[in-house]
């Protein structure tokens, strides 16, 4: 395919028209507060890269600031990077230069019941998931969402929205009949599906084809649902577990007529190393009054039996049985033994927190349509469950706390798969461009590091690469990816790990609908775009730099020579579990995550 020619945005421009006024607050580079302002999920990963450094920030109050913005970028052959929650993993919602980004955090909250049955529903995109939830619950209203309370819906909607409800109702994209979007021209459009531009912005690259609004969304209502379940669980980590509870996720996958009713997650995370020798540059960011949350090192499972066929249906307790007989005693917060409505389990799956770590990361996600007898032949559950392992020091010092040598890592595990799950149905049968909706496992592995621990966790990340991409590969032989758990700073380099053939041609359709509707380039602020052509040499493949040692920070070396040093006893895994929940909480203390963990 010949390169699409959309011009690649370069910092070494002349702004030749006067910069406007806005009615929204304009932050520029080198104002005062320009640095909490342009702070975002990704920022301290990308820090030395300089890609979240946009000359302006532009936080519009409405319409006719998006419109002057997108003339204000054409006339001067700059581009605009489009932020509404933050949380894109490569930077890609900011951009450098002198480029700039608008801020629609609290642009678009308008929230319209379109039906007497409230059934369908108009909002803007500027919701957060866990506020947006709430919304829906006061209706007894729900739809298929993500888990991240902080993550907005512009985003979310342009990459899939993939949670929890994926095999019992599909994607969250899945369920958005029209969308307004303004584009590079600066017309406003409302755009429905089977048209190139819904084709392209559900599934292409968030804000490469205009700057979305607002969406119209088919939503479900508890009523119908009468008898659904579920179960949130915490239990201690331990290898053993970890992998019995993946082997309950490949009988999933062996049965391919596995009821569509039945979704499963489960979710590894490292405790938080609140005792540090270094203030990190997500630590300097807190918002202020910040509530502080802990946890163990643990393991959270989701289980849901959505009851389908709603009272024709009777509940069948054996699956999550199974699970619970795998994972021995834990801490269950959500039960199956009685009905919860399904409203109410889309909050129990939502995690209250920001950030997992405050700490900059090495991200990965990694989509397998890998077959039971494939991922048992080559011991995927073994193989993984050690990687978890050895990825961190899960025993915790009784004097300094978490034990940070090795990384801090948040995993989790889905099974999507099936002929019978709406993710693969609703793939087959809609207008959106999102790929590999084949997939059996999604598995994304997280590192968050200190300065010193980064060469250890580039080296743990890479053989975690080396579960994908090759014949031999355990979890898959191609290396598949998904736009939002990208790792990548450059899309067109890495296009053919995340655009599958279905339908044939789909990457060189997208570049085509990009130069109809932005060929200028407006909506092209980064690397990390449709269309551009490809830098020589291109070498996307692990996002990784070395970093340089930050000012008054260790080694690993020295850090575990300190360890040694103070002979503290050290407790496991599970006895730090059960020391954490037996702890009362008190008022101003650190609060255990379970504690605020509520719908």
């Amino acid at each position: 395919m010949a390169d699409i020619p959309i011009p690649e945005i370069v910092s070494e421009i002349n702004v030749k028209h006067q910069f406007p006024e806005f009615k929204g607050k304009v932050i520029k580079r080198g104002d005062v507060d320009y640095d909490a302002q342009s702070y975002q999920y990704a920022s301290s990963s990308h820090l030395e890269e300089g890609i979240i450094q946009p000359a302006a920030i532009i936080k519009a109050a409405d319409d006719s600031d998006v419109i002057k913005a997108i003339k204000y970028a054409r006339e001067n052959k700059i581009a605009v990077a489009v932020r509404t929650g933050g949380h894109q993993y490569s930077g890609a919602s900011s951009t450098s230069g002198k480029n700039i980004q608008l801020d629609l955090s609290q642009t678009y909250k308008d929230f319209d019941w379109d039906d007497e049955n409230c059934t369908s529903v108009t909002l803007g995109i500027s919701f957060p998931l866990g506020e947006f939830n709430a919304k829906l619950r006061e209706k007894n209203r729900f739809v298929p969402h993500g888990q991240c309370q902080y993550v907005n819906l512009g985003g979310h909607i342009q990459t899939g929205g993939y949670g929890q409800l994926a095999r019992s109702f599909g994607l969250f994209s899945d369920h958005v009949k029209k969308f307004r979007i303004i584009t590079a021209d600066g017309q406003v459009r409302w755009v429905s599906q089977g048209e190139d531009l819904f084709f392209a912005v559900l599934g292409g690259s968030p804000g490469n084809f205009g700057v979305l609004t607002h969406a119209t969304l088919h939503v479900f209502r508890d009523q119908d649902y009468p008898n659904s379940r579920g179960l949130r669980a915490a239990y201690p980590y331990n290898r053993q577990r970890l992998k019995d509870l993946l082997d309950v996720m490949i009988e999933m996958v062996e049965d391919e007529n596995f009821p569509a009713d039945y979704d499963y997650c489960i979710t590894v995370l490292s405790e938080p190393p609140f005792k540090t020798f270094e203030i990190t540059y997500d630590m300097a960011h807190r918002k202020e009054g910040q509530q502080m949350v802990a946890w163990p090192p643990m393991i959270v499972v989701f289980a849901q039996w959505a009851n389908l066929q709603g009272d024709k249906q009777t509940y069948n307790p054996d699956f999550f049985n199974k699970i619970k007989k795998v994972a021995g005693k834990g801490l269950v917060q959500v039960s199956d033994k009685e009905h919860t409505p399904m409203s109410t389990l889309t909050g129990h799956w939502i995690v209250p927190i920001s950030r997992e770590f405050e700490l900059p990361y090495i991200k990965r996600t990694y989509s397998s349509n890998s077959n039971s007898q494939r991922l048992k032949e080559h011991r995927w559950t073994d193989w993984i469950s050690d990687r978890i392992e050895d990825g961190s020091n899960w025993n915790y010092d009784q004097t300094s706390g978490p034990i940070d040598v090795g990384c801090n890592i948040a995993a989790q595990f889905q099974h999507f798969g099936g002929t019978n799950s709406r993710f693969n149905q609703n793939g087959k049968r809609n207008s959106t461009s999102f790929s590999w909706r084949d997939a059996n496992i999604l598995c994304t592995v997280d590192a968050f590091y200190h300065s010193y621990q980064y060469e250890q966790t580039i080296e743990w990340q890479k053989g975690n690469d080396e579960g994908v991409g090759k014949p031999e590969s355990t979890f898959c032989e191609h290396d598949r990816r998904v736009l939002w758990g990208s790792y990548d700073l450059d899309l067109s380099a890495s296009q053919q790990y995340y655009y599958d053939q279905n339908p044939k041609g789909k990457y060189e359709r997208l570049c085509k609908i990009k130069q109809k509707y932005d060929p200028s380039g407006v909506f092209t602020p980064n690397r990390f775009c449709i269309g551009l052509p490809v830098p020589v040499p291109a070498d996307s493949k692990d996002g990784m730099k070395k970093r340089t040692k930050l000012s008054g920070s260790e080694t690993a070396k020295e850090r575990a020579a300190a360890i040694e040093l103070t002979k503290v006893p050290q407790l496991s895994a599970e006895d730090r579990f059960w020391e954490m929940a037996s702890t009362e909480r008190e008022l101003g203390k650190t609060v255990p995550l379970w504690n605020i963990w509520r719908a």
